[in-house]
């Protein structure tokens, strides 16, 4: 029935459909797949995501329907045997399977012209189109712009720290190995001097200090760094549910967009922040993946000594805003320590491993570091077999 099938889909579908053909696949579901047989399958192509996306949404009802009527492996096996049931008329009613209609856009991409990031290309552009060849003759990892931050924020007692009404004290960052560290003075009591911190003689921290009058001083001034520097990679730990999200919130509250400022937004429901045109790179997502390091033990304090090799400061919470009254200069020692920590996690661990992943893995690197590895290493079967990602069967 395969190509009464093809016409049906291509009339019913004739605006969305850009081509049908037969191709004969393995299919693993067969009892005798092992012996070579194979099974004939229609390949659909659409010119747009948004024409596969309409034409699977339709046809994903009619699958369930029929699967409800027919065991396809029943029907195949009464096809063999010469004992089919009497056919329907309605061609639709043979459509009984969709396959790999799930691969995300750029995965196909990926995996149809062979790019990966982390690899080398030589780019032309031309009255065609844009090519793109690989140079295999460079194997070194590119120096990106890296910026690993981390922020200090008031809290009331026994609380969570909430961007609606507490505010940041300091933003603590490092940007290709040079530290910056920017006080709010209307929560620190003095002025901060030039701050170094360098637990071990490999982790050097010399840390410029700028000091603001308020919290729309110190995020002004952070925006307009980053701007200058324009780093490639955003580092962070539990950014995605900590600093970015709190720092959007509170940009907001002086008509500030973080969008605009930087080109991040925050995804609540997918609990992750990204840009178009940076990383952000969540070191709390290699730990709690990669690391292999117990669940009790997945706090930045307790990841720094395990992997970092040494023990880094330590404040009680609760303490941290009336250290900054009292103790100004613990708090801002304080803060720039973990600012050293997660740009050393990762420059050491994360930077080397997401990216030689990313050089075989056809994802970016943001979703090299979330994804499950049962993800992962789907994504790599499907780079071996060479599926037919933006299509279904």
């Amino acid at each position: 029935m395969e190509m009464d099938v093809d016409s049906y889909l291509r009339r019913r579908y004739e605006s969305k459909i850009a081509d049908i053909e037969v191709l004969e696949k393995e299919d693993l579901d067969l009892k005798n797949h092992l012996s070579g047989l194979h099974r004939s399958y229609l390949k659909i192509s659409f010119d747009t995501v948004q024409q596969l996306m309409d034409v699977k949404r339709d046809l994903t009802h009619i699958v369930e329907r029929n699967q409800s009527k027919f065991d396809t492996i029943e029907a195949y096996e009464s096809i063999l045997t010469g004992k089919s049931k009497q056919r329907s008329q309605d061609f639709i009613d043979y459509i009984t399977d969709l396959r790999e209609y799930d691969v995300p856009y750029h995965v196909r991409f990926s995996i149809d012209i062979d790019v990966r990031c982390g690899q080398w290309y030589d780019v032309s552009v031309s009255s065609s189109g844009v090519m793109l060849e690989k140079r295999t003759d460079l194997l070194q990892r590119a120096e990106v712009h890296v910026c690993a931050f981390d922020i200090e924020t008031t809290k009331l007692p026994l609380k969570f720290p909430d961007a609606e009404y507490d505010s940041v004290m300091m933003i603590s960052y490092m940007v290709d190995g040079h530290g910056y560290l920017i006080i709010n003075r209307e929560c620190v009591a003095e002025d901060i001097e030039d701050i170094e911190y360098t637990p071990k003689p490999e982790y050097e921290g010399h840390f410029k200090v700028t000091n603001v009058k308020n919290e729309e001083g110190l995020l002004r001034h952070w925006f307009a760094h980053m701007q200058v520097v324009k780093p490639g990679i955003y580092v962070t730990y539990n950014g995605d549910f900590f600093d970015w999200p709190f720092v959007e919130t509170r940009a907001a509250h002086y008509g500030l967009s973080l969008k605009d400022e930087l080109g991040f937004s925050c995804d609540k429901n997918q609990g992750e922040c990204r840009a178009k045109f940076a990383c952000h790179l969540d070191c709390f997502a290699w730990v709690k993946r990669d690391s292999y390091l117990p669940q009790g033990s997945q706090g930045l304090k307790a990841v720094t000594k395990a992997k970092l090799g040494y023990d880094p400061l330590e404040v009680n919470p609760e303490d941290m805003v009336r250290f900054a009254k009292e103790k100004p200069q613990m708090m801002a020692s304080y803060s720039v320590s973990d600012a050293v920590s997660t740009y050393y996690l990762y420059m050491t661990y994360v930077h080397p491993f997401i990216f030689s992943l990313a050089t075989i893995i056809p994802m970016p690197p943001d979703e090299v570091l979330r994804k499950g590895s049962g993800t992962l290493c789907e994504m790599l079967l499907m780079v071996q077999v060479g599926v037919c990602g933006s299509s279904f069967f």
